[in-house]
């Protein structure tokens, strides 16, 4: 069988995504065929990496949208967010203090660049669990003292936030540590693109994290792929503050982006910006609501289960967490098997957890498909 065909196959087997892309293949959200508009660039068409019409009308509308001095569209995904953003930042040769829990994005463009890396651990999310907690400001405080004492001060510093758990850190604390020691902060929020838009939304139930890029970050860079209606590879790079010029971010930017930028996938940003822009607050608003009610669900549902062979499992709740993050605890493999036969596909297994993702894409259906998965546990 043919890989498109694989893929017809998959997608119409009924399975509930539970993982990204946050468009959660919902077909409220839809595109005629790409192979119609799929162009370059050519005569009366705007271009990404000189842009002066319709993708320069796009590029403001996301910069008035998450209030930044600068947006970039980005079809390589946060992985060119990320390389475009520390090659901004630093020299060759110099060090960069990293999160434990970064990209492997990260890692690869530092030794592109020939950086010396230090990282900062992360204390557990609870104790004797291995999922990593929330990045405190004084560790990420002491190890810039230490670095500038030893004459080694870093250029930029790199935090995730929120991890794949949903994690969040205190961002503004880390912010005005950083700042004090003259570093950059760069956050890679690739999995919190759907933050400004609960902030957007106003008085929901869930404790909502506010986003990295009013937390005076100076670079934040967000996939709205992962946690947004759009296709694949989809992502923007905020510039938050004048700390790193925009003339450095317009140069890389046009390093590492594909000189041949598909207009299907920024048509797919477009897309995005539209909906948030017009139905996204209300749609948010029914998804906090029916995600509220999962969480309400497993306050009550997960707990030990008995003496039987089913798993124990429990699911972690919001607190410095973002919601949209299910995370279930216990014995992964047999819970992943339990979701499966369920009709549920998770979008990370791993021995003592499964992490779910949710998104404001999510059918409202498949959402009480779950609840109902939960109740008869």
């Amino acid at each position: 069988m043919s890989l498109y065909g694989e893929l017809k196959r998959y997608v119409t087997s009924g399975v509930v995504p539970m993982h990204m892309p946050g468009h959660k293949r919902n077909i409220k959200f839809y595109m005629e065929n790409p192979y119609s508009i799929d162009i370059t660039e050519v005569d009366g068409m705007d271009d990404l990496h000189q842009p002066q019409g319709t993708i320069l009308e796009l590029i403001q509308r996301a910069e008035r949208f998450y209030n930044t001095y600068n947006t970039y569209l980005l079809v390589n995904g946060s992985t060119s967010g990320n390389q475009i953003a520390i090659a901004s930042s630093c020299k060759r040769g110099d060090v960069i203090l990293i999160d434990e829990v970064c990209h492997r994005s990260v890692e690869n463009i530092a030794e592109l660049l020939g950086l010396t890396t230090v990282h900062v651990k992360r204390p557990p999310f609870e104790y004797g669990s291995k999922i990593p907690g929330p990045l405190r400001s004084e560790d990420v405080e002491d190890a810039l003292r230490r670095l500038q004492d030893s004459g080694h001060s870093p250029a930029a510093v790199v935090v995730t936030s929120p991890t794949y758990e949903g994690v969040t850190s205190d961002i503004r604390d880390i912010a005005t540590a950083v700042h004090m020691y003259g570093s950059v902060l760069i956050v890679d929020e690739a999995h919190g693109a759907h933050l400004t838009l609960a902030q957007k939304a106003g008085n929901l139930h869930l404790p909502w994290p506010e986003p990295a890029t009013r937390q005076l970050a100076d670079i934040v860079v967000e996939s709205v792929h992962k946690t947004l209606p759009a296709l694949t590879q989809t992502s923007l790079l905020h510039r938050c503050s004048i700390r790193v010029p925009e003339e450095k971010l317009n140069h890389y930017h046009d390093i590492f982006l594909t000189s041949s930028p598909s207009y299907v996938l920024m048509a797919s940003i477009d897309q995005c910006m539209t909906w948030q822009e017009t139905v996204g607050v209300m749609d948010f608003i029914r998804y906090d609501d029916h995600l509220n009610r999962i969480y309400n669900t497993a306050h009550v549902m997960m707990r030990r289960v008995g003496d039987d062979d089913r798993p124990v499992m429990r699911m972690l709740f919001p607190e410095d967490r973002d919601p949209s993050k299910l995370v279930l605890v216990g014995n992964g493999w047999q819970i992943a098997g339990l979701l499966r036969e369920g009709g549920f596909e998770p979008e990370r297994v791993e021995e003592d957890r499964v992490i779910l993702m949710t998104s404001p894409g999510d059918d409202i259906e498949n959402l009480h498909k779950f609840i109902t998965w939960m109740l008869k546990l």
